[in-house]
């Protein structure tokens, strides 16, 4: 049982001792980033060129931002304008399309008449034709 309860005692020491050492080991990792981010920090508050670059970044930030506005609004003036230029284009479209279409009807009835003036006389010729060939007939076996 002593056996056991040293083996206990050892591995539970060991356990601290690994532990301790971890946490001191993070402790000093996070003292040294910690002084890093310090001295950048206090760097950055003493560089007058640093300041003057923010602020530089700044204004054209800021810049960016009225630039952006202005556009916005622009685009919203366009976006209306083409709204309406559409809508004008759309209602000419449809005055184009109805004259073409009155205009087909007129070229398609004109082509009828022409059609009916050619065909009337010609069927005309062709019923006389053949009339003529049947009265006709009896005689072109005559020799």
């Amino acid at each position: 049982m002593e056996v056991r309860l040293i083996v206990l005692l050892a591995f539970t020491s060991a356990a601290i001792f690994a532990n301790t050492f971890l946490i001191w080991f993070a402790y000093k990792r996070f003292a040294t980033a910690t002084s890093a981010v310090v001295e950048t920090l206090t760097q950055f508050e003493s560089s007058a060129g640093l300041k003057t670059w923010l602020d530089s970044a700044q204004t054209a930030a800021q810049d960016a931002v009225d630039l952006t506005e202005n556009l916005k609004g622009k685009l919203a003036d366009g976006e209306a304008y083409l709204r309406r230029a559409q809508e004008e284009y759309g209602l000419t479209l449809v005055k184009v399309d109805t004259q073409l279409e009155k205009l087909s009807e007129e070229v398609a009835a004109g082509a009828r008449k022409m059609s009916d003036a050619i065909a009337k006389p010609a069927s005309s010729v062709r019923g006389f034709s053949a009339r003529l060939s049947q009265l006709l007939g009896p005689f072109k076996a005559w020799p």
